[in-house]
């Protein structure tokens, strides 16, 4: 959710705009939810992202009464309220600060607390659970200004702390033969033959009967049909996610991940590496639906994006 102020402010510029990113606040408000009640947080931090909450739950708020009253042609009252959006977002109601994790470098730290640590999330992003059940390692808020990033293959890094009596772990370099998003050709997680009942972009929501965004693309599938992997990488999440109910999300690299909602079940856990055509789950009809199939979005650096650009067979 980088540069969030900005998207909002150009939201208020452009009407079209608005709408979306109203969508994106609410996802912002669900991930700092889930941070809040993440114990890699301590208390003194998750009092912050509550009060961050409380902040961009009224800036939320004053969006959508902003919406209503332009959409009803109360433009002196729109106007108000936009002066108000403004007014918050001057006064730093919108944080750009950072989480940074911690990993613990004793007898408990595992490839997977090694990879991460030192990785620094941007704070209206989920940030993951421990990676096992004796993982000792944390997560702190650091000021952006703060950060002393690494450079070349660490981009995503913070430099470790210089007051830490273990010495750093070195970070695990990439596999030269192995292949990005951009040189891997990825492949459909299901069969060719299965059609597309929901495509990318606004729609009517088949539940609730409201316009709203369709982060994804759904396939009609049966029942447990297995799905695999369309491309190399570590899963990221696997448990239930809200109204995606069973969710898998794999990150390939480049900052590309994939995800995979109503799952039946899964056949991975946090942390494994993937290889491509490797069965992850199978599908299901978990979650908020109106029967079964699968939901496969993309996140291209935190952003939805159509996943209709990675597969060339849809």
């Amino acid at each position: 959710m980088a540069k969030l102020k900005e998207r909002i402010l150009q939201a208020l510029r452009n009407a079209r705009q608005l709408e979306v990113t109203l969508d994106e606040l609410f996802r912002s408000l669900e991930n700092l939810l889930k941070n809040h009640s993440n114990p890699v947080f301590n208390n003194k931090d998750k009092n912050k992202i509550l009060k961050k909450f409380t902040d961009l739950q009224n800036i939320a708020k004053s969006l959508h009464r902003y919406i209503k009253l332009s959409k009803n042609n109360y433009h002196t009252e729109a106007e108000k309220e936009k002066s108000d959006i403004e007014n918050i977002m001057l006064k730093d109601g919108i944080s750009y600060n950072k989480y940074v994790w911690r990993s613990e470098n004793g007898e408990h730290t595992c490839d997977v607390c090694k990879a991460l640590d030192c990785t620094i999330f941007d704070f209206y992003d989920e940030i993951p659970e421990r990676p096992h059940p004796n993982c000792r390692c944390t997560v702190e808020i650091v000021e952006d200004s703060d950060i002393e990033v690494e450079g070349g293959e660490n981009a995503n890094k913070i430099s470790p702390k210089s007051t830490n009596p273990q010495p750093a772990p070195k970070t695990p370099q990439p596999n030269p033969s192995a292949k990005t998003p951009e040189q891997q050709k990825w492949i459909l997680p299901v069969s060719q033959g299965h059609k597309i009942t929901s495509n990318y972009g606004w729609r009517t929501h088949p539940v609730y009967g409201t316009k709203k965004f369709h982060d994804g693309i759904d396939i009609d599938v049966p029942l447990y049909t297995p799905i695999q992997a369309p491309a190399d990488g570590i899963v990221k999440v696997a448990k239930w996610y809200n109204g995606y109910g069973n969710y898998i999300e794999i990150d390939h690299g480049n900052g590309v991940h994939s995800f995979y909602g109503h799952l039946s079940s899964f056949n991975v856990k946090i942390g494994d590496k993937i290889t491509q055509g490797q069965i992850i789950g199978k599908s299901g009809n978990t979650g908020i639906g109106t029967g079964a199939h699968l939901h496969l979005g993309v996140h291209k650096n935190g952003q939805r994006t159509n996943p209709s650009d990675f597969f060339t067979n849809f």
